[in-house]
């Protein structure tokens, strides 16, 4: 195309083909999940070696949704409250469609409601996963007014979904996640805080999204929108988990203390030192107390050097810190650092070598859980070690990246002269006027004028 070339219509329109992308792979995904659900009570599936386990159909057996059983209810808090009322309707919805609820239920019975309430659940999480893939396209890089975005199709078309997006619920407080950032992002920051407050009751990761953004305003001293973001997103979470506290609070603290402490896991860090023998006890708390350890000084940092990231930035740190601390790591975990590295970094090497390293630990994963990369056979172990191990170090490289944007906010390849953050929303208006600082080189920063064009033939 010339230089001068107007790129307008639908063939120039990110979003559609975004869309359509997005709807074929999900296809995709839902259909090869089909082979893994078990059909016939007298034919037991090994999910593992077919590459298709899913959490989401065993949920109807294991916790006897088919025998009457509510996902709210018992002695202990099973899921956050948010998931549990999504649990609740595709319970409604399966029994609706077919599926038999009830206490004299045999085996065969509810392993037919469980391929309905699968089924269900799959259409269900599809509408998180397009609210995830439209939002990265509606405040993406270079989404201006009627412009938008092609970082949506990052989502879109990524291997990382098409192999853990199914795994288990964790497209809702995504889609959840990338709408309360899309909210900021186009200065409603009320309805942010809400939405975020949403995803925080849906699942514990979105805690610490809603702790960068709070601390990029913080950064800035803007007292009134951190006002306004907290307190929204503070009582939307206290107020969805009021009705679980007035009925039994000590199952919302044991829920929520397993959480934390956790023991090591696969995948994890300190898996990998058990894999070498050191065997680390309370692992989930020991990672809790480094993650405070590692926010809090990256907070004094910003606070004492006078930096203020980017909010995409910030929140890939907070995000890749806490799962790369945490006790286990499951694939479907990398949905979440896929969310935010396409807000933080979206470059085409960051892009491929995080789903080159990711996709190799997702079949290394259930190679070790089928039992084909186990140390029984012939020492084939040392792969999924060494597939752990390039997974983190990867991760902790895009960290390093992340903090070097920080340090460096003259080569942040997402700040330009008009827009310094596409997710900054009310705090760009702060800056429009301050140049932008290099915190090695100084600030007489100064950007070259571009040439005027020659004219004539």
């Amino acid at each position: 195309m010339g230089r001068h070339a107007n790129p307008t219509g639908t063939w120039f329109n990110p979003l559609p083909w975004t869309i359509l992308v997005a709807s074929a792979l999900y296809a995709v995904l839902a259909v090869r999940q089909i082979p893994c659900i078990q059909t016939d009570a007298t034919n037991r599936v090994d999910a593992f070696i077919r590459l298709c386990y899913s959490d989401i159909p065993l949920m109807w057996t294991g916790q006897e949704f088919g025998l009457g059983n509510p996902p709210f209810g018992g002695d202990a808090m099973l899921f956050s409250p948010v998931l549990g009322v999504l649990m609740l309707a595709a319970v409604k919805l399966s029994g609706m469609l077919g599926a038999q609820i009830s206490p004299d239920a045999d085996v065969q019975v509810q392993l037919d409601g469980a391929q309905i309430f699968f089924a269900v659940n799959a259409v269900l999480l599809f509408i998180f996963f397009l609210a995830w893939v439209v939002s990265m396209a509606l405040m993406g890089r270079e989404s201006r007014g009627r412009y938008r975005s092609w970082d949506g199709m990052l989502i879109a078309a990524s291997p990382v979904v098409l192999a853990s997006g199914l795994i288990h619920w964790d497209l809702l407080p995504i889609g959840l996640s990338a709408i309360g950032l899309y909210q900021f992002s186009k200065r409603r920051v009320i309805e942010a805080g809400v939405v975020l407050g949403l995803a925080a009751a849906a699942g514990t990761m979105p805690i610490v999204i809603i702790l960068a953004v709070a601390v990029c305003i913080g950064l800035r001293g803007q007292g009134k929108w951190l006002f306004q973001f907290l307190v929204p997103a503070v009582l939307t979470l206290v107020v969805v988990h009021l009705p679980l506290v007035l009925r039994d609070w000590e199952s919302v603290v044991s829920y929520y203390q397993g959480q934390v402490g956790a023991e090591s896991s696969y995948g994890s860090l300190w898996f990998l030192l058990q894999l070498t023998g050191w065997n680390v006890r309370s692992a989930g708390y020991l990672g809790f107390m480094v993650l405070l350890v590692v926010l809090a000084g990256t907070i004094g940092w910003l606070y004492a050097k006078r930096l203020r990231p980017r909010v995409g930035t910030l929140v890939g740190i907070f995000v890749f810190v806490t799962c790369l601390m945490g006790a286990a790591f499951s694939p479907q975990t990398a949905l979440w650092l896929l969310l935010a590295l396409v807000v933080a970094r979206p470059l085409r090497l960051e892009y491929s070598l995080f789903t080159i390293s990711q996709v190799v630990y997702w079949f290394a994963i259930w190679g070790y859980l089928s039992g084909h990369l186990t140390a029984s056979k012939n020492g084939n172990d040392r792969l999924y070690f060494i597939a752990i191990a390039l997974m983190l170090l990867v991760d902790l490289w895009l960290v390093v990246m992340f903090y070097r944007d920080i340090l460096r906010p003259i080569g942040d390849p997402l700040r330009t002269p008009d827009h310094s953050d596409p997710l900054g929303g009310v705090l760009v208006d702060d800056e429009k006027l301050e140049p932008v600082e290099d915190a090695v080189a100084g600030p007489e920063v100064q950007v070259a004028e571009p040439e005027p064009v020659p004219s004539g033939g």
